[in-house]
């Protein structure tokens, strides 16, 4: 725990030495203005959080239709969002830092309440996924969950060329927040490729997906100032960055581009 949690107990102690230069000295470093600055958007995002899928709800709520809108995202999204919550939980990391992920999640669940009824998804299939996922998250949160070790097999290669390999352990949650990017990339795809075999892109507000770029975009200053150790977590927000831009692009291209009749209803 003392080795997952080291990236966010420096950053927790220089901001304390940066607080206090500035309220007794008036001083504030370079360091300090890049981490005060990093904080500041920190919390941006996390209030931004709050209700930035909002406009997405109200568009499906508004047009009492569902289409074009992809359940397997969003349900994707909220594993990542449970991953990343009980990450940050188990390394006691600022709330400041992950906060948005909380309320995201929240906004996600509406999401595919609304995608299931609007899509008329069968009740069965989606309370035993949904069912599944509680689960999830319950072990997620669990001190095995935090204790867990997976062993990996690690080989080492000689200069003679001689193979020396052996068995070491990585604890399960650095393998869970490595596969989260994967998972985020995964629940971003379908979204994509429907909207490029579609064009349909009317129920996708540019606002949510916007401020989802800003967000991310954000993230990678804040991750690469406040834990710049944490190289998975960088990984993620670039690639979550990279992936929201295409979507926004696709809004902007095909905003304008009537579906062809029936495909509203899809």
């Amino acid at each position: 725990m003392e080795a997952m949690a080291g990236g966010s107990s420096s950053s927790r102690q220089r901001l304390a030495e940066c607080t206090s230069m500035l309220l007794e000295h008036f001083a504030v470093p370079g360091d300090c203005a890049t981490l005060f600055l990093s904080k500041v958007l920190g919390y941006c995002v996390m209030l931004g959080g709050i209700a930035f899928k909002v406009p997405q709800i109200l568009k499906i709520h508004r047009n009492k239709s569902a289409g074009g809108v992809s359940i397997s995202q969003f349900a994707l999204e909220m594993c990542v969002s449970a991953i990343t919550l009980s990450f940050n939980y188990h390394i006691a990391a600022p709330f400041s830092t992950y906060g948005e992920s909380f309320f995201i999640l929240l906004q996600n669940i509406v999401l595919v309440f609304q995608i299931r009824y609007y899509q008329n998804i069968s009740f069965a299939s989606f309370g035993g996924a949904f069912a599944v996922w509680i689960g999830f998250v319950a072990f997620l949160y669990s001190d095995t969950a935090r204790d867990l070790t997976i062993p990996l097999p690690k080989c080492d290669v000689s200069a003679q060329g001689v193979s020396n390999c052996a068995v070491s352990t990585i604890p399960l949650q650095h393998c869970l927040q490595a596969i989260n990017t994967f998972i985020m990339i995964v629940s971003r795809l379908p979204q994509i490729f429907q909207n490029f075999r579609t064009k349909n892109v009317e129920n996708l507000s540019i606002i949510t997906w916007g401020l989802n770029l800003a967000g991310s975009v954000i993230r990678v200053f804040t991750t690469m100032r406040e834990l710049a150790d944490q190289l998975i977590l960088l990984a993620s927000f670039v690639i979550s960055a990279a992936l929201c831009f295409i979507v926004v692009l696709q809004i902007l291209l095909y905003g304008k581009t009537k579906p062809p009749k029936g495909m509203k209803q899809q």
